[in-house]
């Protein structure tokens, strides 16, 4: 462990691979490092793995313009050396924005993660007017509870306590209208773009979604 760098990518998920599974997105990863030929660290034991930890799933169908994933690699290299070896062996539409490295004794990406921000575009005839007064309904009320499936188990979750923040984005008022959502994310508690828009009562059958930034504790802006 001595020996080894963390480094934090930066990258995004673009359009053409969104319907790819958060286990497909992984192994792309680690066969995109065996080709860079990047000396990536593997945990011990009998069924060694590669020791890199993606930030959060991105359920299917969802983009990415800047997911976070953490790996460690066992020789010394330099950001431009990982970007230009990385890059040219990457997937279509899988973009390496950024790696530096970060102290290897800060908490996991995982266990650090509090929130998450979402462009979510929405295909309604429903007035843009009438949106807003959802959202305002919405984000004035304390308690909107909805049913959720957990272990095979119907609970009823209260959604308005993971929503931070709502709003209409100013350029996207016609359609497809543009929702900006910042949801509870991580251990503490989860959000997704539908239910949200399920419970504004408006179709999450046509909706285009982008994360675009993932919080941790540690961000400091």
């Amino acid at each position: 462990m001595a020996n080894q760098q963390r480094w934090r990518f930066t990258f995004a998920k673009g359009e053409g691979i969104k319907y790819i599974s958060h286990l497909d997105l992984h192994t792309a990863w680690e066969r995109a490092m065996r080709r860079a030929d990047l000396p990536l660290a593997y945990s011990l034991g009998f069924n060694p793995q590669a020791k890199l930890q993606l930030a959060a799933a991105l359920p299917v169908g969802y983009m990415g313009t800047s997911e976070i994933m953490d790996v460690f690699l066992t020789g010394p290299m330099t950001s431009a050396e990982v970007l230009d070896r990385l890059r040219p062996v990457l997937p279509t539409d899988l973009v390496l924005i950024g790696a530096e490295i970060v102290d290897s004794q800060q908490p996991s990406l995982q266990s650090a993660l509090v929130e998450a921000v979402y462009k979510v575009e929405v295909e309604t005839a429903i007035e843009t007017a009438t949106i807003e007064d959802k959202i305002r309904e919405f984000m004035d009320a304390t308690v909107v509870e909805q049913p959720r499936l957990r272990k095979g188990r119907v609970e009823t979750v209260n959604i308005r306590d993971l929503v931070l923040d709502l709003h209409l984005d100013a350029a996207g008022r016609s359609a497809p209208v543009t929702l900006e959502m910042r949801l509870k994310a991580g251990q503490r508690g989860n959000a997704r773009s539908e239910t949200v828009l399920q419970a504004l009562g408006l179709p999450d059958t046509c909706f285009r979604a982008t994360r675009t930034r993932l919080i941790f504790e540690f961000d400091t802006h």
